[in-house]
């Protein structure tokens, strides 16, 4: 049943700081939980981050004292509420495992929101950007496999398939380019502007992370992955970004946060199925409540208008995490081929422009190898296939054959080829120190290097 958020009383702002010990409560346990469970933890995060990151700019370009003080103590409040769900996420919880878990959460997230967008120029956009995030999740695994010798499924457990789709080294753009048409805040639905804002801000946490924990392998190959993948991330942020509407005042664009936060929470305890964090759900629910209101009254007494006129009377679900997989396998098909052109616009490979901008930066950064192939062949050099995990057996042995034809005019060096006989072994020198994961430069010379054979029946 809809909720009217404007109708709803939350918890009075006096009585929502928590102690410590309510604050940093205990994590779940990765072996137990559900994969879904740990993609609204991860988008919730992303969220309270946006949070926090749109006050700070607020409060830096305002003068007024009321305001700023509103601003501040919102944002001791919603801090609290950050680190209750980000250290929900456990100490033996891998960076690579939780990797892998932010591409689940990008992929379903998407999808659902593609799936419930009311604008289509704005789900051709969340369409464009899914492909590119379901690839990373396939190239991740790779080096998941190889790093800690674990299946993706042991996070995914088997909701997602991993399979390439539009290949990374293609996902490199002329800045300009990834700038598309804004929504006009008079006439978008209010669920267009919510969906944006979510992906938005879920995209950016991936970004800060990949930025953050990349340095964390030893080896170059893993280096590399994070660093390329990280850039990506930042383009995608900058093209949903770029989606908001301009003249949106920066009390409209508060509001608008605030909403946003009550939408996901609001599906998020609605959708929960583990009884402990459904009940962190309903209480930072009723807290959102309670700030949205501060908002909206900021809205009202400054500006003159009725919050309601910009965020509508319905929370929408954006949180909503659920299996995609018919919807994305329809939009591998139909759409990996697709690329980004002037104007806010997209093409197909075969129509592109000999001038086409993104050529030049894509021979630039991939002037001596793509560390998104290099994993891929390091796995067929290791295996003797690379790693791909679907429901539908056909999709995974068509998998090679897809990864190579959807790729750009320009193809990397390193580009891996459709099976591993067609490879031609790369020769590697032995990374300097003693890190766990040093052998994954040189996997062919190291005889302890374990060749995983593919599975009976999946042959990957």
């Amino acid at each position: 049943m809809a909720m009217n958020p404007f109708e709803e009383r939350g918890i009075p702002l006096e009585r929502q700081i928590r102690t410590w010990s309510q604050v940093a409560l205990p994590p779940y346990r990765k072996q137990d939980v559900d994969a879904f469970t740990r993609c609204r933890i991860m988008l919730m995060n992303g969220i309270e981050n946006e949070a926090s990151v749109f006050s700070h700019a607020f409060a830096r370009v305002s003068d007024d004292p009321e305001l700023k003080a509103g601003l501040a103590a919102l944002r001791r409040v919603e801090h609290q509420q950050q680190t209750t769900i980000n250290w929900l996420n456990p100490a033996d919880q891998s960076v690579l495992e939780t990797t892998i878990a932010f591409e689940q959460v990008a992929i379903e997230l998407t999808a659902y929101l593609a799936r419930t967008e009311p604008d289509p120029y704005v789900k051709q956009a969340f369409d464009f950007g899914l492909l590119e995030d379901f690839d990373h999740l396939y190239r991740y695994s790779q080096l998941l496999d190889l790093i800690h010798g674990k299946d993706p499924n042991e996070v995914l457990q088997g909701r997602t398939d991993v399979l390439p789709a539009r290949p990374t080294q293609d996902h490199h753009n002329d800045p300009f380019l990834r700038l598309l048409n804004h929504y006009e805040k008079t006439r978008a639905r209010p669920r267009s502007k919510v969906n944006v804002l979510t992906l938005m801000a879920g995209e950016q946490q991936t970004l800060n992370f990949y930025k953050t924990v990349g340095n964390a392998y030893g080896s170059p190959e893993a280096r590399q992955l994070y660093a390329e993948i990280s850039a990506v991330e930042e383009e995608h942020v900058t093209q949903y970004e770029s989606l908001m509407d301009p003249t949106e005042t920066w009390l409209e664009r508060w509001t608008l946060h605030e909403f946003t936060e009550c939408a996901n929470y609001y599906t998020c305890m609605e959708t929960e199925v583990d009884p402990r964090i459904r009940k962190i759900w309903e209480i930072f629910l009723s807290c959102e409540l309670e700030h949205l209101r501060i908002a909206g009254d900021a809205l009202q007494r400054l500006q003159g208008k009725d919050p309601q006129e910009v965020c509508g009377r319905e929370l929408p679900t954006p949180a909503t995490f659920e299996s995609n997989r018919e919807y994305v396998t329809r939009v591998i098909q139909e759409q990996s081929d697709l690329r980004l052109v002037a104007g806010g616009k997209w093409a197909r490979v075969a129509e592109l422009p000999d001038d086409w901008p993104s050529l030049v930066y894509q021979r630039a950064v991939n002037a001596d190898g793509s560390p998104s192939e290099s994993v891929v062949r390091l796995r067929m050099e290791a295996a003797g296939v690379d790693l791909v995990r679907a429901a539908d057996p056909g999709r995974e042995e068509a998998a090679g054959e897809h990864r190579v034809t959807s790729l750009d005019p320009e193809p990397a060096a390193n580009t891996a080829p459709v099976e591993y006989t067609e490879l031609t072994p790369v020769e590697r020198e032995a990374a300097p120190g003693d890190h766990d994961d040093a052998r994954l430069v040189n996997p062919v010379e190291d005889p302890t290097w374990p060749r995983r054979l593919p599975r009976k029946g999946k042959g990957r």
